[in-house]
């Protein structure tokens, strides 16, 4: 993996607004290769299961189905930046291709196709406010969202405090994400999001990868084809969330994360996680 500082502006708006945008995160050749295995997985979800209820088609744990989304998975300008805004102990917990075709026609401006929430399951009622950063998401947008009413997703800036609620003044379309095809945004579980109307003629397609602490446990998949891991480098392995045994996860050896000392190498051992003072990560 190609490694790309976080400079200390990014660190800074990152842990302020909860969210990251990196403009220009894929170039145009991966942009067109991502988007032509994206619309050949559409085409054959539209055929087989067709749109979701609320008009959106969705597909889960997409990283096995084409090599493509196996390049997304440790891609140079997000992925560093993820493992340095947690740390080496991280592993891939999600991989979904969401593709918002047009609304139909005289859908309004407040409709929803997904209301504001925070990502992780029951972990906000589970833990409440002490929730803490658990783990990231980066979404790649495969298509034109520079204009309002695209279904961009829509981030609420500072919600990484769980104190603050989601809005309710009914101006939440100024909160959209404008974005070029190959821009990418971060966003983290806490950060309240949502999902407006598309009311352009535009499909929207991004593919969305999230990274968390081995701790826990995968969104969308239990484990992945052994064939994919066989194929893969160390470091691939740990995003895909190999391991030598079940407690690799709790206390990890040396062998689980392969990430450590490429971490320590590009910004320093005092980085790693198991040298910060104050703390206790269990490595053995």
């Amino acid at each position: 993996m190609e490694f790309t500082p976080l400079t200390a502006d990014q660190r800074l708006a990152f842990d302020r607004d909860g969210y990251l945008v990196i403009k220009g995160a894929l170039p145009p050749e991966m942009v067109e290769r991502t988007r032509t295995a994206a619309d050949r997985l559409y085409q054959a979800g539209l055929a087989s299961t067709g749109l979701d209820p609320a008009g959106y088609w969705y597909l889960r744990n997409c990283l096995p189905t084409d090599d493509v989304f196996l390049e997304l998975l440790d891609w140079p300008t997000t992925v560093p930046l993820i493992a340095q805004l947690l740390n080496h102990n991280i592993q891939m917990i999600t991989s979904h291709l969401v593709v918002r075709p047009p609304c139909p026609e005289g859908t309004g401006h407040d409709f929803f196709q997904a209301g504001w929430h925070r990502d992780g399951g029951t972990a906000f009622f589970d833990l409440g406010e002490a929730q803490p950063r658990m783990f990231i998401k980066v979404a790649y947008w495969l298509t034109d969202l520079s204009e309002p009413g695209r279904g961009s997703i829509r981030l609420l800036r500072g919600s990484n405090d769980t104190s603050v609620s989601a809005p309710s003044d009914g101006d939440e379309e100024n909160l959209e994400i404008r974005a070029q095809p190959g821009d990418a945004v971060l966003f983290e579980n806490r950060t309240l999001h949502a999902v407006g109307p598309n009311l352009s003629g535009v499909t929207r397609m991004s593919v969305f990868f999230g990274y968390g602490y081995r701790w826990l446990r995968p969104m969308d998949y239990l484990a992945q084809p052994q064939d994919l891991l066989d194929r893969c480098d160390p470091i691939r392995r740990q995003l895909l969330g190999d391991c030598t045994d079940a407690m690799g996860y709790q206390i990890p050896q040396a062998d689980d994360v392969p990430l450590k000392p490429w971490l320590a190498d590009h910004i320093g051992k005092a980085s790693t996680i198991d040298e910060l003072p104050g703390r206790f990560f269990g490595t053995r």
